[in-house]
């Protein structure tokens, strides 16, 4: 839009201005060639906008190569967590054994023999026996011999039964606690 053109197009020829004329062209041809204020300020908002959204999603958009190195990193953790647990699985499933064959050695405390085994001496097979541990038992009990019940574990894996009720009930051998207090008060 020229507004000198517009000028010239609405003076007369005699040097008078038709400023009627001029303002309704004005008006016409404004909405045409410029924009409102407001309209700028959203547009400029928007733009805004888009170019922030646009930057986060650029940095947070990652490339190939760094989303395979990021699962490569998870996979060999991962490899070496499974690495770890299958260690500890066995350290502990070594340790339950030898406190096991300990307590069927007949101790009479096997979490404070335990504390002296060498454990790296102890190897567990395939078919589940242990192997070393039977030379450091035999030597525990030639040096610390009161760490060991007398007869082994025999005395120890055989339990006496006794038949159930109150014992020496009726019959040979000493009173009960009850026929004792009859007889002293003369029932």
């Amino acid at each position: 839009m020229d507004i000198k053109a517009i000028i010239a197009k609405h003076t007369k020829e005699d040097g008078s201005f038709d400023s009627e004329a001029f303002a309704t062209e004005i008006n016409a041809t404004i909405p045409k060639e410029f924009v409102s204020k407001e309209q700028y300020s959203k547009k400029t908002e928007e733009i805004e906008q888009l170019t922030t959204d646009l930057e986060s999603a650029q940095k947070s958009n990652l490339s190939t190569e760094e989303l395979q190195k990021q699962l490569e990193k998870a996979v060999n953790d991962a490899k070496e967590r499974e690495t770890q647990f299958n260690a500890d699985l066995a350290s502990m499933q070594k340790t339950n054994a030898v406190k096991l064959a300990l307590k069927d050695s007949g101790t009479v405390n096997s979490d404070l023999l335990f504390g002296q085994v060498n454990m790296d001496n102890v190897i567990i097979q395939d078919d589940g026996k242990i192997s070393g541990l039977d030379d450091q038992v035999a030597t525990f009990k030639e040096s610390m011999p009161y760490l060991f019940q007398e007869g082994g574990a025999a005395g120890k894996g055989k339990p006496t039964i006794v038949p159930s009720g109150n014992p020496n009930s009726g019959g040979a051998g000493e009173k009960t606690l009850v026929q004792k207090i009859q007889e002293r008060l003369g029932e």
